[in-house]
């Protein structure tokens, strides 16, 4: 039965199409809204003056601190499900929330085994609207949009006392002509003095079902959110590691195509842009160097570099014809460069570092991009020249400080609650957030 399965995966996969790795125009179902990590809406906003619509709190527990890790929650999605608009975001409080997104109620909870610090996928499967939520418990959970029951869950790995928690991926969602796949990733290791490890793995599950059809060991150190694209015709996973590695695997089957290794560590996911110019990808690394690789070879077409560290993952967007790539640094700077030359077109000094990644939208037709620092603010920025629009004071930190390098922090994301545009940013304060014009 295993290796017909294999076989009838094999022949789908083949089959494989791009039904639209791109959200429905209003929605942000995932880490920088879609398979490609392309952080661009089309959601259009009518006014500059945006205002606090509403804030959320989440439930029981707020935090609890624990030494070397300070997530606090992660990246929302905003989907349409049963006629209702619903953020959907995990908590540092081991709590997944399902929010309406008009007035911030909450619709439903789920407790996990453990926090859940990742960006969660929606989709629908089988007209069923699904949410797909990593935890660093080693469990995939797949959940009911509208009720938040348990669908299936996925455990990467038995639980025993030498366990670490895991490391998660965000996920991404990659339709097939008869078959929705869930592509992850998670970092599992084990202090047992005889058989320890560390092993950083990409799984591809059935989203209907939660049956695993491969996996792929890539590295002894965690992996990022991966992105999917097609390239000359055959559907690519693309995945970066923290030990400073950017594969190219097979959608088929996780076998590597290409594997390049960078100047330093990449804690930036890839994302992909598909034009005439042909495909490229775009990542980041620990040394401050923006990468645009060949998605077709790896090979390096041109590299930028910032001030400082740049986590963030780029956001890929077009105005007036001509592709821009904006990413944060922690020189605290936010950057636009031309995608296809490299060239720098602006940049805007905030306050403090830019870590979480950018999120493009439209504020009266024209490009805008959304920005957070860890100065506590939300930036508004526009897309073609850099100068600020509007900002907004968040909260801040439970503590004092904040230590760069082992934190995951949240990015802003933009959607509709029914016919109002609405920024979502869950925050390190514990809130959620969420701005529209008032």
């Amino acid at each position: 039965m295993a290796g017909y399965v294999k076989k009838l995966f094999g022949v789908l996969i083949f089959c494989l199409v791009l039904l639209n790795s791109k959200a429905d125009c209003d929605d942000w179902t995932g880490f920088q809204r879609d398979s490609s990590h392309s952080g661009n809406s089309a959601v259009n906003f009518t006014d500059k003056n945006l205002g606090l619509l509403w804030f959320f709190s989440p439930t029981g527990r707020t935090w609890n601190y624990k030494s070397g890790s300070s997530v606090w929650s992660s990246s929302a999605c905003i989907a349409e499900a049963g006629g209702k608009s619903i953020i959907y975001a995990g908590f540092y409080n081991n709590n997944f929330y399902a929010v309406d997104a008009k007035d911030g109620s909450l619709i439903w909870r789920f407790i996990g085994g453990n926090r859940f610090n990742q960006s969660p996928v929606f989709a629908k499967i089988n007209n069923r609207p699904m949410v797909f939520a990593p935890c660093a418990d080693r469990t995939i959970y797949c959940l009911d949009g509208l009720s938040g029951e348990k669908i299936w869950s996925y455990e990467t790995l038995s639980w025993s006392y030498m366990l670490s928690e895991a490391i998660p991926s965000s996920p991404i969602i990659i339709p097939t002509r008869d078959l929705s796949l869930l592509v992850c990733a998670v970092w599992n290791s084990s202090h047992a003095p005889f058989n320890n490890f560390q092993k950083g793995e990409i799984y591809c599950l059935n989203a209907a079902t939660g049956e695993k059809l491969y996996s792929a060991a890539l590295s002894s150190t965690p992996l990022n959110s991966p992105c999917f694209g097609n390239v000359d015709g055959q559907p690519v996973i693309f995945i970066s590691s923290n030990d400073g590695n950017v594969f190219a695997l097979g959608a088929k089957d996780g076998k590597i195509i290409w594997q390049l290794t960078l100047d330093s560590g990449l804690f930036s996911s890839p994302s992909i842009l598909s034009d005439k110019e042909g495909s490229r990808i775009f990542i980041s690394s620990r040394f401050g160097n923006l990468y645009c690789l060949d998605a077709a070879t790896g090979r390096v077409i041109w590299t930028k570099k910032a001030g400082h560290a740049i986590d963030s993952t780029a956001a890929i967007g077009t105005i007036e014809g001509k592709s821009y790539v904006y990413i944060g640094s922690y020189d605290r700077n936010v950057y636009c460069f031309d995608a296809i030359t490299g060239d720098k077109i602006w940049n805007y000094k905030t306050g403090d570092y830019v870590v979480s990644s950018c999120a493009l939208a439209k504020i009266s037709g024209k490009a805008v991009v959304f920005a957070h620092s860890l100065d506590n603010k939300l930036y508004c920025l526009d897309g073609l020249t850099g100068s600020a629009i509007w900002s907004f004071d968040l909260g801040k930190l439970i503590w004092a400080y904040n230590t760069r390098g082992d934190t995951i922090w949240s990015s802003p994301a933009v959607g509709m609650a029914g016919d109002k545009p609405i920024l979502v940013f869950p925050c390190y304060d514990s809130k959620l957030y969420v701005f529209s014009v008032i």
